[in-house]
C-alpha cells in the first residue's frame, strides 16, 4: 500500500521543488527536508521535472560525495526536441525576419528549428522534409513585405551584431540631400517600420567607459542609406531609461518617423462602424459617439507627418479631417488636385534625415 506521499505527484509540490532548484544545488536529503517529503518521493520530483520538454532540465553532479541537482535553462541547441510552443515561437519569428533578411537570421533560426525538430534515424530525411514544409505553410504572411537589397542585407546582418553586442560601429551615411558623412554610432535601437528598418543611438566617439551621457547626440539612421558599415571592437554601455526611452519616443509616432504629438480628430463614413469598432490603429486612439449623419469621430495624439498622412489618404473621401484645420485642409487640397498637378510637400516625402 502506497503511502501519502508515493501517491500521484502533486503538482504544487513538483513546482516547490523547482524553486528549490533554481536557488542552486541541493541533494535528495536537503530537497526532502524543506519540501517535508520522504527522499523516495524527491525522487519522483525530480523525475517529473527532468521529462518536462518545456523549458528546464535537470543536471547531476558530484560534490563530495554527494549527487546534487539544480535547475539550469538549457541552451536551445542543447536540445533534440523542443515544446510546441517553443517552435511556433521560432516559426513565426523566421516568418518575420525572411520578411526582411532572406537568409542571415532567418537561415540562423530554421538551423535551431531543425535541431528542435529533426530525425537523426537514416531514411528520416523526407519526413523531415514535410515536417519543416508544414511547419513555413502555418505562418504566412499575406502582404509580401519590401526586400531588402542584397548590401542593404548585410548592414542590417551588421547592426544586428553590433546590437546583440553593444559594439561601436563606424559607417558612411547617405543623406537625402547633400554628400556623404561619415559617423561613429553606438547603435541602441533597431526600428522596424513597415517597409523600412533604421537604427538609432549615440553619435561621437564614446567615452573610455561606453558610458552613456545626457549630452549625447542623438541620431537615426536608414539602413537602406548607410553605404558602409564596420563593427569595431570598442563595447559601448547602454543607458539607463532616464537617458534613452524608446518606447516614450515613440509613443506618438504612428509609424517609423517620430515628433511633436498633436491633437487630431477625424470622422470616418459610417459604413465602416464595425471596423473602427474592432481596429486600434494607435495607442492614443479614443472613438466618439457618431454626429451628424452617423459619421464616427476618432481622436489620436500623434505626429501627423509621416505614415498617419498615408493613412489618412488611404480612406478617399470616406474619412474627413476635422482638427487641426491645417492638416484638414492638405487633405482637402490634395483631394482637388487631378493626378501630375502640384508638388509634394517636404513632410509628404518620407525621409530620415
Amino acid at each position: 500500500m502506497k503511502t501519502k506521499d508515493e501517491s500521484v505527484v502533486p503538482i504544487r509540490q513538483v513546482l516547490r521543488c523547482s524553486r528549490l532548484l533554481r536557488e542552486g544545488w541541493h541533494s535528495k536529503a536537503e530537497c526532502a527536508r524543506r519540501l517535508g517529503v520522504s527522499e523516495r518521493t524527491v525522487k519522483r520530483y525530480l523525475k517529473a521535472i527532468a521529462e518536462e520538454e518545456d523549458g528546464f532540465e535537470v543536471r547531476e553532479v558530484d560534490e563530495r560525495g554527494l549527487r546534487k541537482y539544480r535547475l539550469r535553462a538549457p541552451r536551445v541547441m542543447d536540445r533534440r526536441r523542443g515544446s510546441p510552443f517553443e517552435v511556433m515561437a521560432l516559426a513565426m519569428a523566421q516568418r518575420f525576419f525572411e520578411a526582411f533578411d532572406p537568409g542571415g537570421v532567418a537561415d540562423l533560426i530554421d538551423q535551431v528549428l531543425y535541431e528542435i525538430t529533426g530525425e537523426e534515424e537514416e531514411g528520416e530525411e523526407d519526413a523531415v522534409d514535410r515536417s519543416r514544409k508544414s511547419m513555413a505553410r502555418r505562418f504566412v504572411m499575406t502582404r509580401e513585405m519590401q526586400p531588402l537589397p542584397g548590401r542593404v542585407r548585410r548592414v542590417f546582418d551588421q547592426v544586428l551584431r553590433a546590437l546583440v553586442q553593444c559594439r561601436v560601429v563606424d559607417l558612411r551615411y547617405r543623406p537625402r540631400h547633400g554628400r556623404e558623412k561619415r559617423y561613429v554610432l553606438r547603435p541602441y535601437t533597431l526600428l522596424m517600420g513597415e517597409r523600412e528598418l533604421a537604427i538609432t543611438g549615440a553619435t561621437g566617439e564614446p567615452p573610455a567607459d561606453g558610458a552613456a551621457s545626457d549630452q549625447d547626440s542623438m541620431r537615426t539612421f536608414a539602413l537602406h542609406r548607410i553605404t558602409e558599415i564596420q563593427l569595431r571592437m570598442t563595447r559601448f554601455r547602454m543607458p539607463n531609461l532616464g537617458q534613452w526611452n524608446p518606447r516614450a519616443v515613440y509613443q506618438a509616432a504612428w509609424g517609423l518617423y517620430s515628433g511633436p504629438p498633436r491633437q487630431v480628430t477625424v470622422e470616418v463614413h459610417p459604413a465602416f462602424a464595425e471596423v473602427v469598432a474592432e481596429r486600434r490603429w494607435h495607442s492614443s486612439q479614443r472613438v466618439g459617439e457618431p454626429v451628424a449623419g452617423g459619421w464616427i469621430p476618432i481622436h489620436f495624439e500623434v505626429f501627423t507627418d509621416g505614415e498617419f498622412r498615408s493613412w489618412l489618404l488611404s480612406w478617399g473621401p470616406w474619412l474627413r479631417v476635422v482638427e487641426p484645420r491645417d492638416l484638414a485642409s492638405w487633405l482637402e487640397g490634395l483631394s482637388a488636385l487631378k493626378p501630375g498637378e502640384g508638388e509634394p510637400e517636404a513632410s509628404e516625402v518620407f525621409r530620415i534625415v
